[in-house]
Order: structure tokens, then C-alpha cells, then sequence
């Protein structure tokens, strides 16, 4: 079964066109009207193939023709008019265009994390997180493990940053998101604004050592994010996904029961995860990693449990 599955990150238009019978077909684009083309060459050959949409923070599972112009101000954060690049631009042509793909849930929508988890936090792992996790299930699950009882701290890193997702007994339990400040990453401008506020002078550290810096920082920073959610949920293993996935198990690898997992193109786990889902919700062989996961019984939107 043909689906396909794309990606949005730093600018970047990601596409996987996947059947487990054949190898998958990777492709990225600079530009948005490049994989318009692309996606109008490919339903020449199958015309309603299915396909999830990039879908940021995250709407319950919806058609592309059903969204509201809320929801895609939900899905991407931004103003409708952000710009022609842009991921809220993007879905609503889509709306127009491929009005059978899906946009599906974030981390935080889903009903298996605690409410307290949800509590004032909008990120806990955006929608490619979710379909990273979804081709995590599909590796495993290939290999002969038994997916309901799988518990495993999952890890993504590359330029857009890291996202972290804790998996007890095959469910998604705790998640911290790319853009959540990170041990290593500190809440810069928060700190910056309290401090003028307060009358003192903020100085900037010379370049050259926040060249140094910054890369020992990140990569502490995610060594104890890490090993505390490993400790506090009692995970065995940890996987390590995304482009820098090399450079991630260099600086970790030492420090946690990290591996990496067989993927046809690095940085395309999001993108081959979401056309594993594409086909599991229009009913393919993949459709357990849809239960699984839980996607058809989220109902939260992303700013809800959001209080002063």
C-alpha cells in the first residue's frame, strides 16, 4: 500500500513516498512550490494517496478539507498570514489541494500522558516527534519485539534542535519539545528581559566563546534531560534519532544505552513515520501503531490546560 508522509523543519520540505513492499522514495525541497509539483506528479500515478500533513502543535485527527482556519492557527502558532513558506500557508493549501490528507495529533493532545504533564506546557513533542515514534513501533516491531510492552526513552536531534519522548508499556507517557528551553539551552531572553527590567546592564559574551560554549552547553544539557527521564521512568534503552544522530551518540553514547535505528535516509524518520501513518489510518497494515499510539482518541487542543 502506497502512502506518503511529509516533514517541515528549518525550512526544510520533506517527503517519503513508502510501501513496505518496495524501498521508500526520499525527497526535500527548499522551496514549497517544489513539492506542489512533486505531489501533482505523484497523483498522476495514484490520485488519493494517502497522506499525513505536516501538523506542528497538533489538532486532533482531521481531514485537510475539514480544517478550520483556527486549526491551523492551533497547528503552526502563527497567523494565517505569515507567509508563503510558511506551515500554516502550506495547510491551508493543502485544504484546497489534497483535501483527503490527514493532520494529526501532537504529543500533548494524546489521552496516555498524565493531565499533570499537560498542565501550562504546549510542547511536549510536536507532531513529527509523533511520527518518529510511529516508524520507532514500525522498526521494532520488524525485528520481532513485542511493541506493547516496549519501554524506551526516544531521541531526536538535528538543527532544529532536540525532542525527547519516554514510552512505558508501548504508550507515550512524557515528552519535552524542541521548543521547551532545555538544562543546556536556557530561557536567554526570558533572563535578558528580567534583568533589564531590574536595571542591570546585560553583556553579551565574546563570539568566540559562545562558539565554544554553546556546543559543550546543548550537549550536556541533553545528557541530563536524558538520564533523568531514563531514571524516572525506569526505561532500559534509548534510541537516537535525526540528522545529528551520529554526532548525538558521540557525545552520549558513553553516558546512556543508546542505539541507532536502520533508516533509508538520515533525517527522514519523520517523514517515513508519517506515511506509516497515513496508511494505518485509511485502514493498511500499520493501522496498530494508530492504536497504539492513540491517535483517533485524542481530543485536547493545544492550548488547553494553559492557566495564569
Amino acid at each position: 500500500m502506497l502512502s506518503a508522509g511529509i516533514d517541515w523543519q528549518a525550512g526544510t520540505w520533506k517527503i517519503a513516498l513508502w510501501d513496505e513492499a518496495r524501498a521508500a522514495d526520499l525527497h526535500a525541497f527548499a522551496r514549497v512550490s517544489h513539492l506542489w509539483e512533486f505531489l501533482e506528479e505523484t497523483r498522476l500515478v495514484s490520485a488519493a494517496i494517502p497522506i499525513v500533513l505536516p501538523s506542528g502543535f497538533g489538532i486532533p485527527v482531521t481531514r485537510a478539507r475539514d480544517l478550520l482556519d483556527r486549526d491551523i492557527q492551533e497547528i503552526a502558532l502563527e497567523s494565517l498570514s505569515a507567509g508563503p513558506e510558511s506551515l500554516g500557508d502550506f495547510l491551508a493549501e493543502a485544504r484546497r489541494r489534497i483535501p483527503w490528507a490527514f493532520c494529526i495529533p501532537a504529543v500533548k493532545l494524546l489521552p496516555t500522558l498524565p493531565l499533570h504533564r499537560k498542565r501550562n506546557r504546549f510542547d511536549l513533542g510536536t507532531a513529527d516527534m509523533l511520527c518518529i515514534a510511529a516508524w520507532v513501533f514500525h522498526s521494532l516491531e520488524r525485528t520481532g519485539r513485542d511493541c506493547a510492552a516496549l519501554a524506551f526513552l526516544l531521541m531526536d536531534v538535528g538543527s532544529a534542535g532536540r525532542a525527547l519522548l519516554a514510552v512505558q508499556a508501548g504508550r507515550i507517557t512524557d515528552g519535552i519539545g524542541r521548543t521547551t528551553p532545555g538544562l543546556g539551552r536556557p530561557a536567554l531572553n526570558d533572563a535578558q528581559t528580567l534583568l533589564a527590567a531590574r536595571g542591570f546592564e546585560v553583556r553579551r559574551a565574546p563570539e568566540s566563546r559562545r562558539h565554544e560554549e554553546e556546543p559543550i552547553a546543548f550537549w550536556e544539557g541533553m545528557a541530563k534531560e536524558s538520564h533523568a527521564l531514563l531514571a524516572y521512568h525506569g526505561l532500559p534503552e534509548a534510541f537516537i534519532t535525526g540528522e545529528w544522530h551520529r554526532e548525538a551518540a558521540a557525545a552520549l553514547g558513553g553516558r546512556l544505552p543508546c542505539a541507532a535505528l536502520p533508516v533509508p535516509g538520515e533525517g527522514y524518520e519523520s517523514a517515513l513515520g508519517a506515511a506509516v501513518l497515513a496508511a494505518g489510518l485509511t485502514g493498511g497494515p500499520t493501522a496498530w501503531i494508530v492504536d497504539r499510539l492513540g491517535l483517533r482518541e485524542a481530543r485536547d487542543r493545544v492550548l488547553d490546560w494553559i492557566a495564569p
